[in-house]
């Protein structure tokens, strides 16, 4: 009966634990694998153990696995469930009798909750399962008939019935406590975050929107989450409809990263320049993030894309022999190889490719309006540089170079002007005059004037509440009330 209790047990905290990891901590699994690539070479080996020791290594080599997120779950439960499996074995050594208190669920559950947190390394799990795994080795080997400390040997509870029901209760504390600590413990703002990298990563953008929203309808702000946020708007076709559906405190940081060295922020920096084509931007970013990170598959795999499109096959060639050496990476390292000659890359393009600049350009790390405005020049097609473009000038109080901008509109196939772009049509044309304003080949429609006149009037009659009810996502409501940068409008 003790030993079907056991095995019940060790299921139970098995499937806990893969429920668990394949489900609200899923982003826990995906984060260890995209930040550690285990290579099989002698040399790999020996700076694994110069720099971090054996048991990084021996951590490293599980959690290549957890390339598949199935299997990687199924793994770190089954190392977690037989800590309990093992402790279990010791303390019947020791005792000679059950572990009817079922202490050995303890260290097994501890692990788990330390595993919680992305930034906790997996090398307590490898040191503890390997150390209990030689001890109960041993023990085997020099096993003895008499306990080494014959206490605790159940005499005082002789009574079966007696027995299994404080076995039951202490069975429901572990469960009741073993939950409770699990929901007040975890991370409910980094899981989101880390899900929203994940669904990014995989082009996801409903999934991105959703776990942004997640986080966004708490009331909070979070310069990674707002980055994320504006990414999935652009590639939904919702920036210029949706830009200020949440209150963008940040300004244009909403945006994008300004180079400021910051080791998170460097990690996810190269997306928005991938996407927009500015390759040798994107090239820098994920540079500087391998430095801070280390050569993992995401940082290799950009860095040969980025070289091959950029026609440098020989760096490209290093990258891709390190990636060989895996054993999930190789494959996909063997078809960017076949790329090489082409120089292309399936749904990627270097919008600069082939444009010498003389004197030589370099690019502004502190403010992406130059490099937007640069880009909409050389590719008057491309529509994210447009419509980042025009979200920077509106973030950043700039109406009336949005308005000198905002000629580009007519080359893309928007079926109606964006609610935003007229109410800063609205607000540039209050601010220079019926004449200037016709000018600009822009009209305002009547339901805008409408609209702002009863803006105005609420905004005279300091009635904030229903102001922000009603107009709460335009961009009046913006640059009246949220904008960092005051409510003065920038003439250029």
């Amino acid at each position: 009966m003790n030993k079907k209790l056991t095995y019940g047990i060790f299921t139970i905290l098995f499937l806990c634990y893969f429920m668990a990891y394949m489900g609200n901590l899923s982003h826990i699994i995906a984060y260890h694998e995209q930040h550690h690539l285990f290579l099989y070479t002698e040399a790999y080996f020996e700076q694994q153990l110069q720099s971090e020791g054996f048991f990084y290594y021996l951590a490293s080599f599980v959690i290549q696995f957890f390339y598949y997120p199935c299997l990687g779950s199924a793994l770190l439960a089954l190392l977690l469930a037989s800590v309990y499996g093992m402790v279990g074995n010791i303390l019947r050594f020791l005792f000679g009798k059950e572990d009817w208190l079922h202490l050995s669920v303890i260290p097994s559950l501890l692990l788990f909750y330390y595993t919680m947190e992305a930034s906790h390394t997996l090398v307590p799990v490898t040191v503890t399962v390997l150390s209990l795994g030689l001890v109960n080795l041993i023990l085997w080997i020099f096993r003895r008939r008499m306990p080494l400390i014959p206490i605790l040997q159940n005499t005082h509870i002789q009574q079966k019935k007696l027995r299994m029901g404080l076995q039951a209760v202490v069975l429901f504390v572990y469960a009741g406590y073993g939950y409770y600590h699990f929901v007040t413990s975890y991370n409910r703002s980094e899981g989101i975050m880390l899900k929203a990298e994940m669904n990014v990563k995989a082009r996801d953008w409903d999934n991105v929107l959703k776990y942004t929203k997640l986080y966004l309808d708490s009331g909070k702000t979070n310069h990674l989450i707002a980055y994320f946020h504006q990414l999935a708007l652009y590639h939904k076709g919702l920036l210029p409809h949706h830009l200020f559906d949440y209150p963008q405190t940040l300004g244009v940081k909403a945006l994008y990263f300004p180079w400021n060295s910051d080791s998170r922020e460097s990690e996810y920096g190269h997306f928005l320049y991938e996407d927009l084509g500015y390759i040798n931007e994107a090239h820098r970013w994920e540079f500087e993030s391998m430095v801070v990170w280390g050569e993992t598959a995401p940082h290799l795999l950009n860095l040969v894309r980025y070289n091959i499109l950029n026609q440098r096959p020989k760096v490209a060639q290093r990258f891709i022999n390190k990636l060989k050496q895996s054993l999930f990476y190789r494959e996909e390292a063997l078809k960017l190889e076949a790329s090489i000659t082409s120089g292309k890359i399936e749904g990627m393009k270097n919008t600069l490719s082939g444009i010498e600049d003389t004197p030589a350009r370099f690019a502004n790390v502190i403010n992406i309006g130059p490099e937007l405005e640069y880009l909409c020049n050389r590719e008057p097609e491309n529509r994210m540089a447009f419509e980042y473009l025009m979200s920077h000038l509106l973030l950043s109080n700039n109406v009336v170079r949005f308005v000198e901008n905002l000629h580009r509109f007519n080359r893309f196939s928007y079926p109606s002007m964006p609610a935003i772009y007229e109410e800063a049509l609205l607000i540039y044309k209050l601010k220079v005059g019926e004449e200037a304003f016709a000018k600009s080949g822009f009209t305002v429609s009547p339901e805008t004037e409408a609209r702002f006149g009863r803006y105005y009037q609420l905004m005279n009659q300091n009635q904030l509440q229903v102001l922000q009810r009603e107009f709460g996502k335009t961009y009046w409501f913006y640059l009246n009330y949220i904008s960092p940068y005051g409510n003065k409008v920038i003439a250029n």
